[in-house]
């Protein structure tokens, strides 16, 4: 590999790891300070059941939370980047539902908003955010040659 296509790969990546990491550490701060508004926010997509979305508003924001600083470590940067992908790809057909139904909610996301849901924003960041987290999944994983030989 280039050495110039290598250190562009390695920044790229350390910027994903910084973007992720600090979204969903501060989304998951932000939801533990008040999960019971958190619990109405899942609660207005209307897909949940209530002991489901109870659930969800206590342990979700702590899966973030572990998520955000595991992907600092090499070693855990590989299933930390796979659970913000299912996470980003959950919450993004989440908002697909809300949006094709016609409801107006508050995304949940970083707190509690009274603002209007812009759907095709929110979509199109968490599908900027999806593809970040598959970009990390895409670096952890071996060359295809590694699997054939022992070079790696």
């Amino acid at each position: 590999m280039k050495p110039t296509r290598r250190v562009f790969l390695e920044t790229a990546e350390w910027g994903a790891v910084l973007v992720l990491s600090g979204l969903f550490l501060y989304a998951g701060v932000i939801k533990l300070l008040d999960t019971d508004q958190f619990y109405l926010d899942i609660q207005s997509y209307r897909i949940t059941p209530d002991e489901l979305s109870w659930w969800a508003a206590h342990y979700l924001p702590w899966l973030e939370l572990v998520a955000g600083v595991a992907l600092f470590l090499p070693k855990f940067r590989l299933p930390a980047a796979l659970i913000f992908a299912g996470l980003m790809s959950v919450f993004t057909l989440a908002l697909l539902s809300a949006w094709s139904r016609g409801l107006d909610i508050s995304c949940g996301c970083f707190g509690s908003s009274t603002a209007e849901a812009n759907y095709p924003w929110l979509v199109v960041r968490d599908l900027g955010l999806l593809l970040m987290a598959l970009f990390l999944v895409w670096r952890q994983i071996p060359p295809a040659t590694c699997f054939f030989s022992r070079r790696c």
